[in-house]
């Protein structure tokens, strides 16, 4: 990883007009932990470099250029990193910082996915000492980033966020425009609740 260009990041506040400060509220994060991060002494994380791209109006391939992530031709990052880890209940828990994988888990998750999806892929391993994702183990899911209930959500097993902040594995069986959905949690329950998000699981590599 190259050193961040951080008068590139400063160059683009400022021709919005706007301030580190008010990245920092856009991105729910501490002010010094924004101007940590701009100076290359805070790692940023993939979600932050999406939110980035959306607050300057830039591509998430020019941010992750100007913070020192390699990129490959087709403009996406050359690493999918470990991002969160899934518990034996299904609960999706973010890591403080993504960790990299082994490269032959990181070819086998750029194979699964090259046709499937453009942009971000978040990798979560799953933990699961007991229970019905037992058989899941050790498994790294592959699933994008999201703002919204996606319709290829609905029906498959993905990623989602209810309106409590909760991030969990479980399919969709139904999901309204206003966010009311049901869903089947990892130990077969049904259960009605409201979505921010959802988006499939892409892939799961063994």
């Amino acid at each position: 990883m190259t050193e961040i260009d951080k008068k590139w990041f400063f160059q683009k506040l400022d021709e919005r007009q706007k301030s580190v400060r008010s990245l920092a509220r856009h991105l729910s994060i501490d002010p010094s932990a924004a101007s940590r991060m701009l100076s290359g002494t805070r790692r940023m994380k993939m979600e932050e470099a999406n939110q980035i791209a959306l607050f300057l109006g830039v591509s998430l391939s020019d941010v992750l250029n100007h913070a020192g992530v390699s990129i490959e031709p087709d403009g996406t990052p050359t690493r999918i990193l470990l991002a969160a880890v899934i518990n034996e209940a299904g609960s999706v828990e973010r890591l403080k910082e993504p960790r990299p994988l082994p490269q032959t888990v990181i070819d086998r998750a750029k194979a699964a996915v090259r046709d499937l999806v453009d942009g971000q892929v978040i990798a979560a391993q799953v933990r699961a000492a007991s229970g019905p994702l037992s058989i899941w183990d050790d498994a790294v899911i592959l699933f994008g980033h999201t703002d919204e209930v996606e319709t290829a959500a609905i029906g498959v097993l993905s990623i989602c966020r209810t309106r409590n902040g909760d991030q969990i594995m479980a399919k969709v069986e139904r999901a309204r425009k206003t966010g009311e959905a049901r869903i089947q949690t990892a130990s077969g329950a049904t259960e009605e609740t409201l979505l921010d998000t959802a988006t499939p699981v892409l892939a799961v590599i063994p």
